[in-house]
C-alpha cells in the first residue's frame, strides 16, 4: 500500500510544522511549565509503547491554498498493545480524489486495502514473537542528539507560552508564534526543504498540481498550537495550525496554511477488529521471508572479480580484474583477500595495485559489515563494506575511499 507523492508530501509538511510547534511548546515554558510539559511527552510516549493496555488516536489535517482546501486527511487508529493489534483506517482527498485506506495488523498477519484498486491484500505471517512495533522515541540512541538540534533550532522564545491549570488538575498549554518571532534558522530550514522538494517534483497530474510550486521567498508567518495534559500527564489532544508564505515562479504570492488535530479516546476500552472481507475481493499470500535468516555463509566460500574499466579514446575499456577471494566465513566474520591483476598494455598502474588480507565483521544487519586490513596500518583504501547477496551467488566489496576509475562494487563468482 503506497501513500502518493502529494499526501507523502503533504504528511512532511504538516509533520514538520508539528514538531516545529511541539518542541516550541517544550522549549519556550519557563522553567517549570518546560519540566511539565517535557515530562508529559515522555510520559505520553512511554504509556502509548508499553503501558496502555489499548487506545484510540484520531488524527486529521487540512491543507489550505489562500484559503481554499486543496488536500486532507482523516484517519482513525485503534491499538492493542496486550494482542499486539492495531486498525488504521485512513480517508485521504486530493482535489476531486478521494482515496480509503485500511492496514491491520494481529498476530496471524496483515491486511492491507487501498480504494484506488478496490483489493484487500492479506498475509498470513507469524507476529507472535513480536512485541508492540511502535517504539517509544526517547528510548532511541539518537533521541539526545535529535533535542540538542531542536534546541539549537528553536532558539529562545520562553515567554511565548501560556501554561494554565484546570480544576480537574488537567493543564492546557498553548503557543502563538508570528512572523518575527520565527528564528532565522528555522525560516532557512523550511525555505532550503521546500525549493528542494519543487526541483526534484515533476508531476502532471492535475490533482498534485493543486499544491502550488513555491520556488522563492519562502518564510513562516505563524505557527499556533494547544494541548491538553490530564492529570496524570498524558497528552489527552492537541491542536496545531501553520501559515508558510512563498512565491511561485510566476511571482504569484501563496499563503499555505496547515492545520492539524491530534485526539485520544477509548483508553483501555478500545476493540481492535479485523476487516470484513466477505464478498471482497481478496488476494491471499505468505508473508516474504528475508532469505538472510536462512542463508548458509560457508557457500560463499570462494573466489569473485569484476572488472577494472576505464574510459579511454571515447569508450570503456577493461585494463584488468578486481578479485576477492573468499577464505573462511561464519556467522559473525569473514575472511579473505583483495588483490587488483592489469592487463598487458596497462602496467602502469601495478604501482597502484592493491594486495591485502582483509577481515570482516558481520554488525546488525545478517552478513553485512565493515571490513579492514589485516595487519599493518588501515585507512580507506584498504577498509570499506563487505556483505553477501542472499539472492544471488554473489558478494559487494567496496572502500572506503571513492575509487576515480569506475567501479562496480558487486562482484560475482568464478566457477572452475
Amino acid at each position: 500500500m503506497k501513500m502518493s507523492k502529494k499526501t507523502a508530501m503533504i504528511t512532511s509538511f504538516t509533520v514538520g510544522i508539528m514538531l516545529f510547534a511541539t518542541t516550541a511548546f517544550a522549549e519556550v515554558t519557563s522553567k517549570s511549565g518546560y519540566e511539565q510539559f517535557k515530562d508529559s511527552v515522555k510520559y505520553s510516549a512511554e504509556s502509548f509503547t508499553n503501558k496502555l493496555s489499548n487506545y484510540t488516536i484520531d488524527m486529521s489535517f487540512v491543507l489550505k491554498d489562500n484559503g481554499k482546501i486543496i488536500a486532507s486527511q482523516n484517519s482513525v487508529n485503534k491499538y492493542d498493545l496486550k494482542k499486539n493489534a492495531c486498525e488504521n483506517t485512513t480517508i485521504t482527498t486530493e482535489g476531486k480524489r478521494k482515496t480509503e485506506t485500511i492496514y491491520y495488523r494481529d498476530k496471524n498477519g496483515y491486511v492491507n486495502y487501498n480504494s484506488n484498486d478496490d483489493i484487500y491484500y492479506i498475509v498470513e505471517q507469524d507476529n507472535s514473537k513480536e512485541g508492540f512495533w511502535i517504539k517509544n522515541p526517547f528510548k532511541e540512541k539518537e533521541a539526545e542528539d535529535l533535542e540538542k538540534i531542536a534546541d539549537a533550532l528553536i532558539g529562545n522564545l520562553k515567554d511565548s507560552v501560556i501554561v494554565s491549570e484546570n480544576n480537574d488538575n488537567s493543564k492546557e498549554i498553548s503557543v502563538s508564534l508570528s512572523e518575527a518571532q520565527i528564528p532565522s534558522l528555522i525560516n532557512a530550514v523550511v525555505s532550503y526543504q521546500i525549493k528542494s522538494h519543487f526541483l526534484w517534483q515533476r508531476n502532471s497530474n492535475t490533482d498534485d498540481n493543486l499544491l502550488p510550486k513555491i520556488t522563492k521567498d519562502v518564510f513562516i508567518k505563524e505557527a499556533k498550537g494547544k494541548t491538553i495534559v490530564d492529570k496524570n500527564g498524558l497528552i489527552q489532544n492537541a491542536l496545531g495550525t501553520g501559515v508558510l508564505y512563498g512565491k511561485d515562479d510566476k511571482g504569484s504570492e501563496h499563503n499555505l496554511t496547515f492545520e492539524f488535530l491530534f485526539k485520544v479516546s477509548n483508553i483501555n476500552s478500545t476493540v481492535v477488529n479485523k476487516p470484513d472481507t466477505s464478498g471482497k475481493k481478496v488476494e491471499k499470500s505468505k508473508a516474504f521471508s528475508d532469505p538472510s535468516t536462512s542463508l548458509k555463509p560457508e557457500l560463499y566460500i570462494g573466489t569473485y572479480k569484476n572488472n577494472i574499466i576505464i574510459e579511454k579514446d571515447g569508450k570503456y575499456q577493461k585494463i584488468g580484474e578486481r578479485i576477492v577471494e573468499v577464505e573462511k566465513i561464519d556467522k559473525n566474520t569473514a575472511l579473505g583477500r583483495y588483490h587488483e591483476e592489469y592487463l598487458k598494455g596497462y602496467e602502469e598502474y601495478l604501482s597502484n595495485a592493491k594486495d591485502f588480507k582483509f577481515e570482516a565483521k558481520f554488525q546488525e544487519y545478517p552478513y553485512n559489515g565493515e571490513f579492514n586490513k589485516i595487519g599493518g596500518s588501515a585507512d580507506n583504501n584498504t577498509s570499506g563494506y563487505f556483505g553477501l547477496d542472499p539472492y544471488s551467488a554473489s558478494i559487494q566489496f567496496t572502500f572506503k575511499q571513492t575509487d576515480t576509475r569506475i567501479y562496480n562494487s558487486q562482484f560475482q563468482r568464478v566457477f572452475d
